[in-house]
């Protein structure tokens, strides 16, 4: 049996070493499962503290995806076996992969991802969480937890905070997918290279003069290969700004934002890649739109570390209601794509059932420790 992660030590010019961490789990398209998250956290700490690691590297096997997302349908085992909780695995699951976005958001030494293919959730938690993002013109990003009854999470609460309101919202509404260019212009994704100079890339990590201050020779070395780029896709993001800013605005306005974006979806018909976002959010989970709201505007006054420890009393709490379990189940298990939310009007989600979510459900926090 292969190992779910591969971990070695690449040499360079000044006798130190660079870590490289690759996902390896291709057929499942590299979703995370607890035990790769598990062996991410303890060799990175390793890492942190030996003075001849200068930098980490993140990259994966195969050439559709750095990570899909995460184990989801070992939570769905765990939720069934498990109903209206607590699911034991789920709940360290969700805690351990937290600590590990968190981990690499606040790491000592520089971080590289290497962006390729498919990046979502669980994915897209280790990828934004790195100092030196890179994107191809292959990568594919979105955060797509409505359409199974989920929330944006693994560190999303605090990066999508990071960008415009208009597209943090509509984003996260809609489980958009969009590229490595309109990822760079919201602020999940730093540079863009081409996937055929990764190889050159990787070599020229090893022959850099490394003595200097180290993420500067790092951003100097990929501003290079950026230079050498092109054939990216055009962005939809900067296409559909003005639109986008316009509809979320107006919706943000109301007093039920949610059920005014739900209205607005005719106003999407004739442009493709809108209808296809209209699409997703209206066969998205209701009561997780209307949580989105919430969890971003409680975000607004947080800091990294409590909007990581509002992300897992939403993911908790997701997993002891009854949408995630069902969303998993329609789109994942049966897939029969016909999921049947508990609450199925967009537009008629109770407040006290939204805010039942957001209750803590232990006695003291299990992320009080971040700090």
């Amino acid at each position: 049996m292969s190992e779910v992660v591969l971990f070695e030590t690449m040499s360079v010019t000044n006798g130190k070493s660079i870590g490289m961490a690759t996902l390896n789990v291709e057929k499942s398209l590299n979703s995370l499962s607890l035990e790769m998250i598990n062996l991410l956290a303890d060799r990175l700490a390793v890492w942190e503290k030996d003075d001849n690691i200068l930098l980490v590297m993140f990259q994966s096997t195969g050439d559709r995806a750095f990570s899909a997302g995460g184990d989801i349908q070992n939570l769905y085992h765990d939720m069934v076996a498990n109903k209206g909780g607590p699911s034991p695995y789920c709940d360290d699951f969700f805690e351990r992969e937290y600590r590990l976005d968190y981990q690499i958001h606040t790491y000592k030494k520089p971080t590289i991802v290497w962006g390729h293919g498919i990046v979502m959730g669980g994915g897209l938690g280790i990828a934004s969480a790195c100092s030196h993002r890179i994107g191809t013109e292959k990568t594919r990003i979105a955060m797509p937890e409505i359409t199974i009854g989920l929330i944006p999470d693994a560190g999303a609460t605090w990066s999508f905070s990071q960008m415009q309101e208009h597209w943090r919202y509509f984003l996260t509404w809609t489980g958009a997918n969009f590229n490595a260019k309109d990822a760079r212009i919201v602020g999940l994704i730093d540079y863009l290279i081409n996937h055929e100079l990764k190889q050159e890339f990787v070599e020229q990590l090893q022959s850099q003069n490394w003595d200097g201050d180290v993420a500067l020779v790092l951003e100097n070395l990929i501003n290079q290969f950026e230079k050498k780029s092109s054939g990216f896709l055009d962005s939809e993001v900067e296409n559909h700004d003005a639109i986008v800013k316009e509809i979320i605005t107006e919706c943000l306005a109301t007093e039920n934002p949610v059920a005014t974006f739900a209205a607005n979806l005719p106003s999407f018909s004739g442009d493709i890649w809108l209808e296809k976002a209209g699409t997703t959010f209206s066969h998205g989970a209701p009561t997780s739109a209307h949580i989105i709201y919430e969890q971003f505007k409680r975000a607004e006054s947080m800091t990294m570390a409590e909007t990581f420890q509002l992300e897992l009393t939403l993911a908790v709490q997701c997993s002891r209601h009854p949408d995630f379990l069902e969303g998993v189940r329609a789109l994942l298990i049966d897939k029969d794509n016909q999921p049947a939310w508990f609450q199925a009007d967009m537009g008629k989600v109770p407040d006290d059932w939204v805010a039942q979510h957001f209750v803590e459900p232990w006695d003291k926090h299990p992320l009080a420790d971040l700090a």
